[in-house]
């Protein structure tokens, strides 16, 4: 009876995909589009010349990117930090929602407490799918190349994966041609220098390594359609570059900034060897490519490396407040550029509010699939805001909460708390959050507190069952 069950089970969500979406039916599998989602680790809103040139470094592969497709001003990730970004990046539901509200959740070892994860039976509770799952139904295959940060590294839902980290990797190998942090191999972050490499010659800078190992996959899968998750660990720490760059940087001033200048190179350096492959084998037209930052830019914080070095921000937030950790714009907004030819009018500029979240349900609608977990999803397909057929704006009303701090941004307002203390800005009029104005909007402010606390009281306790009391504030 249970294999009866299980098969009509199957018959009908194959139905439902093929009523909810006519690519299902219409589009052969090796017509639909290839999709590539590029994730930068702690790059700032400002740091690609495209978003307000900072002299930094030249970026022109994301300038190009950013030139043929869709550029977005006011695009949220989940979180502003990078692994509960990407648990909502990758499931398209808000990841406070099964318990992941900051870093220790996403990656906390659960076998301490008696609970031993799979593949099949992780934190992320069933039906959430993570994204690589309903692309592989829909006929696409599927590789991750870099961070993961999700369950069972460095396992992944993924058909095939590439240099996986689960939080750090080095830039260069060791002497045994490993790179720790990468691979299943120990990280050895507390211990991490800065370095100008390489140290032998012929060792491989790892992100030309992920950018050489995503050209491969696209050689060897042109032919049928491929979902690629590239999840450079650039510019994050530990600052390790490649000397052959020090002429791109040299008009920065600090040292901390000319190797974090130099990893942004580099990555968009091979940023532009995946864009070349997809020109080399004619897949361009026909392949959609999105490219983010999973948080805002942070500080050069001392691991090991010379006390003179001052406490600086790596790297540019433009005119945003705050950094990565902070709920203040500078750790949440982020670049965000999704080139879609034929599909979406190059350089376009898209100023509504919009959120990791929207990526997942945008995926599944390209390639024509539905989501065992389609009615949980919180995020929206964006294409139809962007090529018209859609009048309205993807979201009335945002959420944001983590250790004690959140946010809720609704239409021109953002609201903030932490520990209890709200703050109220208008982005419309003061994009660097400078005027506080609850004493001014005091029925704004009521009205958005209220929604925050709503919100937060419907979410379970986070994963970590030692954190409760600091993680949550009061509840009303």
């Amino acid at each position: 009876m249970l294999e009866i069950e299980k098969l009509i089970g199957g018959v009908l969500i194959a139905l439902t995909a093929c009523i909810g979406f006519a690519s299902c039916s219409n589009v052969e599998d090796d017509k639909k589009p290839n999709i590539i989602l590029i994730v930068a680790d702690d790059m700032g809103y400002g740091d690609a010349a495209c978003y307000g040139n900072t002299n930094l470094v030249q970026t022109p592969n994301i300038d190009r990117l950013a030139n043929e497709g869709v550029r977005f001003t006011d695009s949220y990730v989940t979180a502003p930090l990078c692994a509960p970004c990407r648990y909502g990046l990758l499931t398209g539901v808000y990841q406070q929602k099964f318990g992941v509200r900051w870093n220790v959740d996403a990656t906390l070892n659960l076998s301490q407490y008696g609970i031993e994860e799979t593949l099949e039976d992780t934190r992320i509770p069933k039906p959430i799918e993570i994204i690589s799952e309903p692309l592989e139904r829909a006929g696409y295959s599927s590789v991750l190349l870099g961070k993961w940060n999700l369950p069972m590294y460095p396992e992944t839902t993924f058909d095939e994966s590439y240099s996986t980290m689960h939080f750090v990797g080095d830039f260069f190998p060791d002497q045994e041609g490993l790179y720790k942090g990468v691979d299943g191999v120990p990280a050895q972050h507390e211990k991490a220098r800065h370095l100008w490499g390489p140290v032998n010659e012929g060792d491989e800078y790892l992100t030309d390594r992920i950018g050489r190992q995503a050209t491969e996959y696209i050689e060897k899968h042109k032919d049928s359609p491929f979902f690629m998750f590239v999840g450079f660990n650039a510019p994050h720490t530990p600052l390790h570059a490649k000397k052959e760059h020090l002429s791109q940087v040299e008009h920065l001033d600090s040292e901390a900034l000319k190797l974090y200048g130099a990893m942004l190179y580099s990555m968009d350096e091979n940023i532009g060897k995946i864009l070349s492959a997809l020109d080399k084998h004619n897949l361009s037209d026909n392949t959609v490519v999105v490219f983010m930052s999973d948080n805002g830019a942070t500080f050069a914080y001392p691991v090991n490396w010379p006390e003179e070095w001052e406490k600086e921000l790596l790297g540019s937030n433009g005119n945003l407040r705050g950094h990565k950790a902070q709920m203040y714009e500078g750790g949440i907004r982020i670049p965000l550029i999704i080139r879609y030819p034929g599909v979406l009018e190059a350089g376009q500029v898209f100023e509504e509010p919009v959120i990791s979240l929207d990526l997942y349900p945008t995926f599944c609608n390209i390639a024509g699939v539905v989501p065992h977990h389609n009615k949980q999803l919180d995020g929206v397909d964006l294409i139809p805001f962007l090529n018209g057929e859609n009048s309205g704006i993807p979201h009335d009303i945002l959420y944001w909460y983590g250790e004690n701090k959140g946010a809720v941004r609704q239409g021109k307002y953002k609201y903030l708390n932490y520990k209890g203390e709200v703050e109220l800005y208008n982005l419309e009029d003061d994009i660097s959050e400078s005027e506080e104005l609850k004493a001014i909007k005091p029925e704004i402010l009521k009205e958005l507190d209220d929604k925050y606390y709503a919100f937060i009281n419907s979410l379970p306790a986070p994963v970590n069952p030692n954190r409760e009391d600091k993680f949550n504030p009061d509840k009303r």
